[in-house]
């Protein structure tokens, strides 16, 4: 009996229901509270479903039942270092490999521990480890590209993320972390998504705060005097599209503009949408990607805004085409971005695409889109000092 119901627990996991799978994975625990079984199964649930500290304790509980296992001291140690506290982590690994020294996943959790504590030197030899007992481990080949990066050796480390695909094309991380190095090596014409949905998940928090009162940001108010000037007060309802709406600071700004229109706010990081949901000033919030959303089918709007988004993109292309196919006939697309003398685009040093006039003028007619206004402003600052850019008004 007891050996079904851990059958059914594990195939229930291996199924992502985790849920089903705690409750049989308790169940047994309940008929036999040292089932060591058990205690790893239900320790890798809550390990999977982000419970790390019921997670520890369940595998502090099964090392204490059984020195021995190996895996279970490797796992701990993984939740250790996911919980901060890298120092016990190393130590699991160092049991963990004492009792399998060939333990492929113990060499590179311990690597990849070592990194996050400064000591990257150490850390490359235990994924090197890794690697020579299985040069097809792709998580060693992730992780070990992983620290090059932070060494900031990345030609290295883009050769490990692409072994890792290689092996393993399916591997989301990898993927994610090949782009993040390519966009440092200046190789990607946009911020990778996962890497700004990480940095605005991070920071949606004190978002506001920090824009505001230590930015001076202003990026909605230009928009919004925008507007007044070049799309004019009008009597009739207006449908607005907030691309990257962030905290929902621009939809504040137009409430009244919109005279009660619906808006519907697209944003990439789900924190960022959870706070602009909680103000209540959205018809729809989407979480997704502006340019993949602008390029699906969807609702028609007379103003699309994008107060500072565009500083994430830099060919500008697919974006425009998207808004071209949004708006109305007569709907206006307004934006603030970064600026640059020249003809086209290029990402500063922060790590922002700042765009020419000339270049904006000409993308946009690419796109049908009639440029209405392009004039100097700065809707923010940094270290200091005002960020030179550009208020855009184009017309469709």
């Amino acid at each position: 009996m007891a050996d079904m119901v851990l059958e059914s627990a594990q195939a229930a996991f291996q199924a992502g229901k985790f849920a089903e799978s705690a409750r049989l994975y308790q169940q047994a625990l309940h008929n036999n509270p040292r089932d060591t079984r058990a205690l790893y199964g239900l320790g890798l649930v809550y390990l999977q479903s982000q419970q790390l500290q019921d997670a520890e304790y369940l595998f502090g509980e099964l090392v204490r039942l059984n020195p021995q296992h190996g895996d279970a001291h490797c796992v701990r140690g993984i939740v250790l270092a996911r919980l901060g506290r890298r120092p016990e982590a190393l130590t699991c690994f160092e049991r963990a490999l004492s009792l399998r020294p060939d333990s492929v996943e113990a060499l590179s959790n311990y690597g990849t521990t070592l990194s996050g504590m400064g000591e990257t030197d150490r850390a490359l030899e235990q994924l090197d480890r890794a690697l020579a007992i299985d040069p097809r481990h792709a998580g060693s080949w992730n992780n070990r590209g992983t620290v090059l990066r932070t060494m900031k050796r990345l030609e290295q480390a883009l050769e490990c993320y692409s072994r890792a695909l290689e092996i393993e094309p399916g591997y989301r991380l990898a993927g994610e972390n090949r782009d993040h190095t390519l966009f440092l090596l200046r190789r990607l014409d946009r911020c990778p998504p996962a890497l700004m949905r990480q940095l605005f998940d991070e920071f949606s928090v004190h978002y506001d705060n920090t824009m505001l009162a230590k930015l001076t940001y202003r990026g909605h108010e230009i928009l919004r005097n925008l507007a007044e000037r070049f799309v004019g007060i009008r009597d009739a309802q207006l449908r607005m599209l907030d691309l990257g709406c962030g905290t929902g600071l621009a939809a504040k700004a137009f409430l009244d503009f919109v005279n009660g229109g619906p808006i519907d706010g697209v944003d990439l990081s789900p924190r960022m949408i959870e706070a602009a949901r909680a103000r209540g000033w959205y018809r729809n919030l989407i979480l997704n990607d502006l340019e993949t959303q602008l390029g699906s089918p969807g609702s028609q709007y007379d103003l699309v805004l994008a107060a500072d988004s565009m500083v994430y993109i830099g060919d500008l292309s697919a974006c425009f085409s998207g808004v071209f196919r949004r708006l109305e006939t007569g709907g206006h697309f307004l934006f603030t971005t970064e600026a640059v003398d020249g003809d086209g685009w290029e990402l500063t040093s922060s790590h922002r695409f700042a765009h020419s006039a000339t270049y904006i003028r000409l993308a946009a007619e690419r796109c049908a889109l009639q440029v209405i206004a392009i004039e100097a402003c700065s809707s923010r600052t940094e270290h200091a000092k005002p960020v030179a850019g550009f208020a855009v008004a184009l017309r469709k």
